[in-house]
């Protein structure tokens, strides 16, 4: 090849360009075809991104390029260089041994007699073929556009499917704060491919424990994602965008240029909403594009929007819960007669076992909410089709706020709601829980909520416990079910007189 063609290698790029460029890698042991392929190349852009080169000299070199730079979008691969396959046996390497299967691979051979080209096609994964007698500088142009289209499209595909199996996992969960997270995390990742390369896509919000109006990202996708997540939106964003950021919050109209979006969506329950942040923007958007940003906004803060009316609810609760506890406690104490009626029957229960003096009043509160709370998940202990999980994950989700209360009767509560599926005997759901594994003081409340659960389902309260003594054997520890069977006829005088009480009120 004539020296003609030969040049020095261009000066690095600075580091903070190279997440703008499509990165190249070519290997190859001539070093004339390094540079006659970099000058070929040297004004390429593609959405708005020129090439970043990487060169090895051989198989091996190639390789090892290859694992530092999985996210290179093309390999312009020699065959014969240090053996007769060496470039097959990289293709290979990428493909099975790295798992690498969004790299373009275009194999280019000086002698095409020894890896002939339908073999080549058929037996390696890759994506074109060329003669580099045949290959122009115009046809090396073409198979480079063509490749990098393949890999965007591609690569779009690839964050759009992770984007939804974090929306899938989130929404399993909606309405927790954490799956929340991963659920706007999601949209945003698929967001930024399918809006057509932005550099980087923020989602920003105001956080009440933060100084006020102070917008924080909570998700962010693209450069420099993982170190601004939590951080201020100001100190996150270009200048010229911080131009704008004033007056779109302020407005509530969206801002669109050639390189920067930013749509803001206000909250239907709190001060401030949700602020979209898209910059580095390959292309000018469409009006099509535009309105997609600002349907986005609206129903991710419509989302969010339900999440924190759910929190509301159970701050509301835990606070209503607490209070409850207070009153039932003191009722114990003063006038026990005029106590919660599970109350009283758990207490009856729970001197007949070993439990700890100091602790019963607190397990009887609990029993009262229990009972409470039975009207709500009741189900008959020989109701048909039911499914244990779903009921299991709907009183979850139902009492996940009381989780922050860490008062001790509102603890065993919350262990008890987990372990009203379990066995004494171990065959219970979700774990299986075992003789001493299953503890006294739940069973208790388990058995509360079971009696209770039968009486809302419209079941005779003597009927409803001859129900829970049927099932008792395996299902409660030995000490409890005689227990029960002992003061059976206080218990079924307690139940009727409250419901008499409900009757006449």
């Amino acid at each position: 090849m004539s020296d003609h063609f030969l040049f020095a290698d261009e000066p690095s790029t600075a580091l903070d360009a190279l997440n703008e460029r499509w990165k190249i890698i070519i290997v190859d042991d001539e070093p004339e075809v390094h540079a006659v392929t970099r000058l070929a190349l040297s004004d390429f852009k593609f959405l708005g991104r020129g090439l970043e080169f990487h060169s090895a000299e051989s198989g091996e070199e190639g390789c090892m390029l290859m694992r530092e730079h999985p996210d290179a979008a093309i390999i312009l691969l020699d065959v014969v260089m240090e053996t007769d396959d060496a470039g097959l046996k990289v293709a290979q390497y990428i493909r099975e041994d790295l798992d690498n299967h969004f790299t373009r691979i275009i194999l280019r051979t000086g002698q095409p007699g020894q890896a002939p080209e339908r073999t080549v096609i058929i037996n390696y994964d890759i994506n074109d073929y060329k003669s580099k007698t045949e290959l122009t500088a115009q046809k090396l142009f073409t198979a480079v556009m063509s490749s990098l289209r393949s890999y965007r499209d591609i690569m779009s595909i690839e964050h759009s499917r992770r984007g939804l199996e974090k929306i899938l996992s989130a929404s399993t969960d909606l309405f927790s704060e954490q799956s929340m997270d991963h659920f706007v995390e999601g949209l945003v990742q698929q967001l930024g491919w399918l809006i057509g390369g932005a550099r980087q896509v923020l989602y920003a919000e105001v956080d009440p424990g933060h100084k006020f109006e102070e917008f924080l990202v909570r998700a962010a996708f693209g450069d420099e994602a993982d170190v601004l997540q939590g951080r201020p939106i100001k100190s996150a964003v270009s200048r010229a965008a911080l131009v704008e950021l004033e007056s779109v919050i302020e407005t509530g109209k969206p801002y669109f240029s050639d390189e920067i979006a930013l749509v803001y969506c206000p909250s239907a329950c709190r001060p401030w909403g949700g602020l979209l942040c898209l910059t580095g923007l390959a292309r000018p958007l469409t009006l099509r594009e535009q309105d997609l940003l600002v349907l986005f906004s609206e129903q991710v803060q419509l989302a969010l929007n339900n999440v924190m009316r759910q929190s509301d609810v159970q701050t509301f609760m835990a606070a209503t819960l607490r209070r409850l506890v207070l009153l039932e406690r003191d009722l114990l104490e003063h006038e026990s007669e005029q106590a919660h009626p599970a109350a009283r029957i758990s207490k009856l229960l729970l001197n007949e076992l070993d439990v700890r003096d100091d602790q019963k009043n607190t397990l009887a509160c609990a029993a009262s909410i229990v009972a409470r709370a039975a009207r709500i998940f009741s189900v008959r202990i020989q109701q048909d089709h039911v499914d244990m999980r779903v009921c299991f994950e709907r009183v979850r989700r139902a009492f996940n706020g009381l989780e922050h209360d860490k008062s001790a009767a509102t603890q065993w509560v919350l262990k008890a709601l987990e372990a009203r599926f379990e066995r004494f005997d171990g065959t219970g759901f979700p774990d299986g829980k075992h003789g001493a594994g299953f503890e006294p003081e739940v069973q208790v409340l388990v058995f509360i909520a079971a009696f209770y659960g039968e009486i809302h389902q419209g079941a005779n309260p003597v009927v409803a416990l001859e129900h829970i003594e049927d099932e008792a054997d395996g299902w409660f520890m030995p000490e409890l079910r005689n227990a029960i069977r002992k003061h059976r006829t206080v218990i079924q005088a307690i139940i009727k007189a409250e419901v008499q009480i409900q009757h006449s009120a």
